[in-house]
């Protein structure tokens, strides 16, 4: 598994930037479902821009989530992201406040997101389970898209050219005025990779992938109507997704997952007091796995799937006095799967009721109270399964007690049943680890306890500092255990082929697990200079009967560090931003007490404008350390190795030009 970018560089941790603060007010929707200035928010909502998304040369939300602190991005070969100790599974990753479709292999496919049609990241951080659901345990991530500018036409284009081969390129036009907007956006990122030649068994000289393939082409429309109480929105979005890889010197995989989304949004304003919004959406995901023979240059289905939901939700916000916001909502999801790894289509249906009453103690802005309550009902899946439902609470706090200082306190119940994937899917997963997983149809729902506080403190006018803790408790936490570390060959249920395997692992439920940790950052934003630094400590074990005590669970990233600088020079008016982040080894196997190398990367980015901002070109350096580290992995690998950087340092050039 590939874990998320990491960088350490003492020298540098005075002059790291992160998450610089805005001058105007910056609006944002994810901690309540309703529009916010971030500064009222009781939930602490971070945000990541448009011009820190550029800043990181990242090209699509992985590689954007891959440069937060407290956030992990693991490789199943889509990428997921782990937040607060939990997987992808229990991460909320949203389009618009509308959740995105697939997880394939254990993985949300955030790589498959182009950054090219998004305004800003919202992420929430703990349980958002009652305005969210289920699978928001760790947390939320919400990509707002881009809208366009009122009473003008908005157009761009960039391009950018890496040394490793690597070609970007998106546009956007869009125009606006009091009655419609519309909008079209488009990108497309393609990394050829990187081959050696290798001979094989039958001395043929086979060009085999050191470095993976990857392709992602997307296209977003959006066509509003602004009604005399609100507006209303059509959207629909396709994503195209292609990862070549090679599992050893007779076989590859090609992995192509094609994204098909579109939908509607209304929000009629009743009075300046009530608001009624909600949406409907269509989402469909397919997902082809490929066998590829060098030998006989061949390829046959590997594995096949194809993963549909549609999802509904009116909400009704109303502010009856100064002091309380009342929301309350419905939400109905049936998602779909249908897989080579079972014979017939397995559905679900989940109907969820929310309320939720931000109460502004005396309207004084100095005290507020935010209680809700959600209500999941599932019905059974097939004549076996009970009627699945729940009553979840969360309550959060937040208190100013100076103008200066914030504290936040939440406490969450989450309750998640298993999805179609944990009880049914049979996936082999490829080299490098060649490991079978398989469902579980006998799973039980989860149950977990979430507390999360946070204290934002302005030491002055550009300088701040901010510092967080969280602790979970799970009952029942589906896992992939490792059933079989043998090793052997067993019946392919997709392919009816005999596939060797070194190790299965099979989906079950952990009695009790918890997570816990925190962060704390230092953050400047003056004129010319921005800077952050921040350190995430994660923790994360399960009771162990055998042992009568909590043992380390794998995959968990402990301690990371993320620095960044930007700095804009006088006189030649030129952006320099530099960004360090470090991982510290993560467990493989707490029997075999095994641990992955350390991950540092240092990415330097230098842009400079002209025609009053309409063109910025600019250049950029990855991984500037070409993989230098701090340690090897428990069998001796180094960082370069075991996380495939066989690109070494990568030079990239870019011009971004704005109508």
């Amino acid at each position: 598994m590939r874990a998320r970018k990491g960088g350490f560089l003492i020298l540098m941790l005075a002059f790291a930037i992160f998450l610089p603060a805005e001058e105007a007010p910056v609006m944002v929707v994810s901690g309540a479902k309703v529009e916010q200035n971030i500064d009222e928010t009781v939930e602490a909502v971070e945000v990541i821009s448009a011009e820190e998304i550029a800043n990181m040369g990242a090209k699509n939300v992985a590689e954007v989530m891959a440069n937060i602190p407290g956030v992990v991005i693991y490789e199943h070969p889509q990428s997921t992201v782990m937040m607060q100790g939990f997987e992808g599974a229990y991460v909320k990753v949203l389009i618009d406040g509308m959740e995105i479709t697939g997880d394939t292999g254990g993985a949300t496919p955030v790589n498959m997101i182009p950054v090219s049609d998004i305004e800003r990241i919202e992420i929430v951080r703990g349980a958002s389970s009652v305005l969210y659901g289920s699978d928001a345990m760790g947390g939320v991530i919400n990509i707002i898209t881009k809208k366009p500018e009122t009473g003008k036409l908005s157009a761009g284009l960039k391009q950018e050219i890496a040394s490793n081969l690597r070609y970007y390129g998106e546009g956007y036009i869009g125009y606006a005025n009091k009655l419609f907007a519309a909008s079209l956006g488009g990108s497309f990122d393609m990394d050829d990779g990187k081959k050696v030649q290798k001979r094989n068994t039958y001395r043929q000289n086979i060009d085999v992938y050191e470095v993976p393939a990857s392709r992602l082409g997307a296209l977003r429309a959006n066509v509003s109507w602004y009604h005399p109480n609100g507006e209303l929105e059509l959207y629909g979005s396709w994503m195209d997704s292609l990862i070549g890889m090679s599992a050893d010197i007779e076989n590859g995989y090609d992995f192509l997952n094609t994204k098909l989304e579109g939908g509607v949004k209304d929000a009629y304003r009743i009075s300046d007091f009530a608001l009624l919004d909600g949406f409907f959406s269509y989402r469909q995901l397919v997902y082809n796995a490929d066998k590829v023979s060098y030998s006989s240059q061949t390829s046959a289905d590997f594995s096949d799937s194809l993963f549909r939901d549609i999802e509904g939700e009116i909400r009704f916000s109303w502010e009856p006095l100064i002091s309380h916001a009342l929301l309350f909502g419905i939400n109905t999801k049936r998602e779909a799967l249908e897989s080579d790894s079972f014979s017939a289509e397995k559905s679900a249906v989940m109907v969820s009721v929310f309320v939720q009453d931000t109460w502004n103690i005396g309207g004084a802005d100095k005290f507020r109270i935010v209680p809700g309550l959600r209500f999941d009902y599932r019905p059974p899946k097939d004549d076996d399964e009970e009627h699945l439902y729940k009553l979840t609470p969360k309550l959060s706090l937040r208190h100013d007690p100076f103008k200066d200082l914030t504290l936040r306190l939440s406490y969450g119940m989450g309750f998640k049943t298993p999805s179609l994937k944990q009880n049914y899917w049979f996936f082999f997963h490829p080299a490098p680890y060649n490991f079978l997983i398989r469902g579980n149809p006998n799973l039980k729902p989860e149950t977990s306890h979430s507390f999360n506080f946070q204290a934002d403190y302005s030491l002055t006018k550009e300088m701040s500092v901010s510092a967080g803790a969280f602790f979970n408790y799970i009952i029942d936490l589906i896992d992939a255990i490792t059933v079989d570390e043998n090793g052997g060959q067993a019946m392919n249920d997709q392919t009816g082929q005999m596939q060797a395997y070194t190790s299965v692992m099979q989906y079950m439920n952990i009695g009790r697990a918890i997570t816990a940790g925190g962060d704390i950052s230092l953050r400047y934003n003056g004129a010319r200079l921005k800077s952050a630094v921040t350190y995430s400590y994660t923790l994360a074990k399960e009771y162990d009967e055998a042992e009568e005590g909590y043992i380390d669970l794998p995959s968990r990233v402990p301690h990371q560090i993320n620095a960044n600088l930007t700095y804009l020079i006088p006189v030649i008016e030129t952006s320099v931003h530099t960004q360090i982040n470090w991982n510290s080894p993560q467990l493989i196997s707490y029997a075999n007490k095994t641990y992955t190398p350390d991950y540092l990367i240092v990415n330097l980015r230098i842009s400079k404008t002209f025609f009053g901002e309409r063109l910025e070109v600019y250049g950029g350096i990855q991984n500037l350390l070409n993989n230098i580290h701090l340690a090897n992995s428990t069998e001796g690998q180094n960082q370069k190795d075991y996380y495939g950087l066989n690109d070494g340092i990568i030079f990239a050039l870019g011009a971004n030009f704005k109508l």
